[in-house]
């Protein structure tokens, strides 16, 4: 009767926090991740400069361009995944395209209803990011030799890191799996049962193994993505990265599966019935990967990944239908934001 009771809470708060997340992936915070596209990508063309063409930093001149709730009716997401050279934003021979998750998080945000703070003040960062090449200059030194060779050196040195991130893919499934399956096997053990017990045991041992391998390729997968670098410590910190919180998320869970695996070796050695407090660990970890492995996904797939999972959790609970969505024959406004470019 316990076990059955356990097996019952645990599954009660297992989908209560699938729900509870993915009722907030719609959330997107403009400061952070809609403000520094803009900054990046629009406001060099379309800022205080350019007065008498159309402005991206003023929501009264941008908001005519946007539909709230619905990005395929807004056109200023619409000239971010124009087919036409002509109508794409930004022009292919003025500015860096956005990258497949700006587009998305862009989307995301219009679909989310297209929040925008008041007294947002934008600056032009796309010119801040060009390296320095005054060393160019200096012709006359014996400096302009080595520079070639510094370079080839870097790149090389580049070239094996993206070798490393280019795994995290592959890699970060494994431990994913078997810190789910180690925390399964934990609830079936609190019965007394010695193979289920040792079976959550070796997976946490290969699960942190492979935790670990997820973080070191993680650390270069993320520049390779343009997700966020971390070039100082206090990078770490930065929470306008969009790979802050998988990341965040991925080194605690990580710290935390290393620690556990020492604590439940010992508490093994000691008496191998002893096995409560770190099998509830794994339960708590189990739950722990799965978030860091749902906001992974989060930065690959799109903002309605999660439609259908989201109606039958309605469903299940007894929640309001959503309302249907707009007939498909509504075709978009006339684009007029490239026409102001």
């Amino acid at each position: 009767m316990i076990f059955k009771n356990l097996c019952i809470i645990f599954t009660l708060i297992f989908t209560a926090a699938i729900a509870v997340e993915v009722n907030a992936q719609d959330d997107v915070d403009f400061i952070k991740e809609i403000k520094p596209i803009l900054e990046k990508h629009c406001i060099s063309c379309h800022g205080p400069e350019k007065e008498e063409a159309f402005r991206i930093d003023e929501y009264d001149a941008a908001s005519s361009y946007l539909e709230p709730g619905s990005s395929e009716d807004s056109d200023l997401y619409l000239v971010l995944v124009s087919d036409d050279d002509e109508e794409i934003m930004p022009p292919p021979d003025e500015g860096a395209p956005l990258s497949q998750e700006q587009i998305a998080v862009f989307k995301k945000w219009v679909d989310a209803g297209a929040e925008w703070p008041e007294d947002v003040e934008m600056v032009d960062t796309s010119v801040q990011e060009e390296p320095s090449s005054e060393i160019e200059s200096n012709s006359d030194t014996p400096e302009q030799e080595k520079a070639p060779i510094e370079k080839k050196t870097d790149e090389k040195t580049q070239q094996v890191y993206n070798a490393i991130g280019s795994l995290h893919p592959a890699a970060i499934h494994l431990p994913i799996g078997l810190l789910l399956a180690s925390g399964l096997f934990a609830l079936l053990s609190l019965r007394g049962n010695f193979v289920m017990s040792d079976c959550a045991y070796y997976c946490l041992w290969l699960g942190t193994l492979g935790a670990i391998a997820g973080c070191v390729t993680g650390w270069w997968f993320s520049p390779m993505e343009n997700r966020g670098a971390v070039a100082a410590f206090t990078d770490l910190f930065d929470q306008s990265h969009p790979v802050f919180w998988h990341r965040t998320g991925g080194l605690i869970v990580t710290a935390a599966a290393f620690l556990l695996a020492l604590f439940a070796a010992g508490a093994r050695r000691r008496d191998p019935d002893d096995g409560m407090l770190w099998k509830i660990g794994l339960m708590l970890l189990a739950g722990g990967i799965s978030w860091v492995g749902h906001s992974g996904g989060e930065l690959h797939y799109p903002s309605n990944h999660y439609e259908d999972l989201n109606k039958v959790i309605r469903d299940m609970v007894g929640g309001e239908a959503e309302a249907a969505p707009q007939a498909e024959n509504n075709s978009p406004p006339e684009n007029a934001a490239s026409n102001e470019k």
